[in-house]
């Protein structure tokens, strides 16, 4: 796992040149085929809108061109009357066409967003657990979720222009060819400056984006510690208030300044392409007039292509807007979401474990990315079918660590983690955690019910929710606490109830009992609760776990004597095992740590 970590690293070099038509073949069958119908509706009332606005140069030229020999050389009011028509019907056309073009456009834009968004959780959900682990990596998922909007605009941005843009110019440059060639090579003028600029523009904005991540990242951080609801209280009693908020304050100040930077040498480009623009439009114009001036061109041409040229370098401008926005600042982070999507995952198999095998690891090693020694070193543990196991040791000593292993949630970087005769190495994760259930200090506070709060892991399970409940110490039926009883809400923001901190612990321990499981880890589980209420929810939950395989994780040492077996973790290393009697005797690490427990007790 570490070795694949370090190879994507390598791969996403910080300067990587980035292939236009490269990425849009690679996402343009993803974007597309979310709703194949909708898009060709998309499509089509496009070429509909651009059509009917080129269109309306031709009907503007024979309205002006009928005006003119009716009032100089006696023409028919009748053919005036008739031009005016099909303008004004040209003109709804265009309205309806543009109406419905932005109508079906949002639509699929927003489907497209959504179906990439889940594409991006699918992809997440694969991952192995230690990829959380790692810095580089959570970049990484910032970076592809900025460059899943970033896809939809590339892809919608291309789109327009080969089916709006283009047959309008198509039919400009055929109409400027018919009436003088050098107004074609005016208005071309406006576009090639555009064109090289973007080479500059693409790696000065995927520079800035691989710069930004990490830094939008830890923006997030601050925010939250200023904002939410979990931080609030610690932070405002403290007085880190002013801490987080200069935190965050300077985190913007960076990221203005990089874009800042970004930006200033665009807008060095977009000078020398203003000056190309504005010398191709003056020439227009002067081509224009001299051409009505000798006679080359009809007043009706001359009236409806004036105009025209400042529609045409509207769109142009538009064009440049959209490559600065859709392609510049966009191809660097649609190639983070392309490269996250491509994240090599491990070839597995879904044999489940069978826990009568037990659990074995053999000298069993893991390093966190970044960290300076290893938190399990030369690990050996054998657990046999229904035993009770304890785990022990200071703080950092690798029991949380520890359990991960046991569980399959961390792959070890040496020896092996052998789980009901499955090697986590090589078997998926949900095989892994099929019978697997657990019960941890970090638990999570589901703004749901308190059924749903229970039952998250099985919605149809038979199991009695009640009885389950009852055994971590929690009465639905009390009115003063749960209102609703099993219904009652439990997050006030929702018209809820709040819950103390040892009752969310109780209702986690009874979402760990409530799955259906052959091996139960329970990692600190009841911090939030007295000694004495804790031995009797101890005593509880072992009545229900007869024959399953269970890991206590606890600093209390008061409660591990119910453990079938004790072991004591040091630096990452198993340094005893045996039960309470056993260890007291031995006058260890065990020994040391319930003499110090013991006399607060006393």
């Amino acid at each position: 796992m570490k070795n694949n970590m370090k190879s994507n690293n390598a791969n996403n070099k910080e300067k990587q040149e980035f292939h236009f038509f490269k990425i849009l073949c690679r996402i343009a069958p993803m974007v597309y085929s979310v709703f194949p119908v909708s898009f060709l509706i998309v499509s089509l009332v496009s070429v509909f809108h651009g059509m009917a606005r080129a269109v309306m140069i031709l009907t503007n030229q024979r309205l002006y061109d009928a005006i003119s020999l009716s009032i100089f050389n006696n023409g028919a009011v009748s053919s005036v009357y008739w031009a005016a028509a099909v303008v004004c019907l040209v003109i709804v056309a265009h309205q309806i066409s543009s109406g419905l073009d932005n109508f079906f456009l949002n639509v699929f834009i927003t489907k497209a967003k959504g179906k990439l968004a889940l594409d991006i959780h699918k992809k997440t959900a694969m991952l192995p657990a230690m990829f959380f682990e790692n810095k580089k990596e959570l970049d990484n998922i910032n970076k592809a979720i900025e460059g899943e909007n970033g896809a939809v605009e590339l892809f919608i941005y291309v789109v327009r222009i080969f089916t709006f843009n283009l047959p309008y110019f198509i039919f400009l440059a055929f109409y400027l060819f018919n009436v003088r060639p050098l107004l074609l090579v005016c208005l071309l003028m406006a576009f090639v400056p555009a064109l090289f600029s973007q080479i500059v523009r693409t790696k000065v904005y995927a520079k800035l984006e691989n710069e930004s991540a990490s830094i939008r990242r830890r923006n997030d951080h601050y925010e939250k510690c200023l904002c939410s609801r979990e931080t609030m209280k610690e932070t405002r009693l403290l007085g880190g208030f002013a801490f987080f908020r200069k935190l965050y304050v300077d985190t913007i100040d960076l990221l203005s300044q990089k874009e800042w930077t970004a930006d200033k040498k665009i807008c060095m480009i977009d000078l020398g392409l203003n000056i190309f623009k504005a010398i191709g439009y003056v020439g227009m114009l002067i081509l224009l007039f001299s051409s009505l001036m000798d006679g080359s061109i009809s007043i009706g041409v001359f009236t409806a292509l004036l105009p025209s040229f400042d529609v045409s370098f509207f769109i142009i401008e538009d064009i440049i807007r959209r490559v600065d926005s859709s392609i510049s600042k966009n191809l660097g982070k649609v190639q983070n979401f392309i490269d996250f999507l491509d994240l090599p995952i491990p070839d597995c198999n879904n044999a489940e474990p069978d826990f009568d095998k037990g659990i074995i690891l053999n000298n069993v090693d893991l390093t966190y990315p970044y960290a300076d020694k290893p938190s399990l070193n030369g690990v050996s543990l054998k657990i046999k079918k229904g035993e009770t196991l304890a785990i022990v040791g200071e703080n950092g000593s690798g029991k949380t660590t520890l359990a991960k292993i046991l569980m399959g949630l961390y792959k070890p970087d040496a020896g092996e983690a052998i789980i009901g005769g499955s090697d986590t190495k090589i078997t998926c994760e949900k095989a892994l955690f099929s019978k697997t259930s657990g019960v941890f200090q970090n638990y999570v506070k589901y703004a749901m019910s308190l059924l749903d709060n229970v039952r998250i892991s099985d919605f149809y399970s038979d199991a009695n929710t009640e009885n389950v409940l009852k055994s971590a110490g929690i009465e639905p039926t009390d009115n003063a606490i749960f209102p609703e009883g099993l219904d009652t809400v439990l997050f006030r923001e929702f018209n809820g109830v709040d819950l103390s901190g040892g009752q969310w612990q109780r209702v986690a321990i009874a979402r760990g009992l409530y799955r259906i499981h052959d091996f139960i880890i329970l990692d600190e589980p009841t911090a939030a609760i007295d000694p004495i209420e804790e031995v009797r929810m101890y005593k509880n939950f072992m009545n229900l776990a007869r024959d399953t395989t269970c890991i206590i994780i606890t600093h209390r040492l008061g409660s591990v004597r119910i453990a079938d077996r004790i072991a004591v973790m040091d630096n990452g290393k198993i340094v005893e095992t045996g039960i309470h009697g056993e260890l007291i005797k031995n006058n260890g690490k065990y020994a040391k740590m319930w003499s110090v427990q013991a006399q607060y007790y006393q």
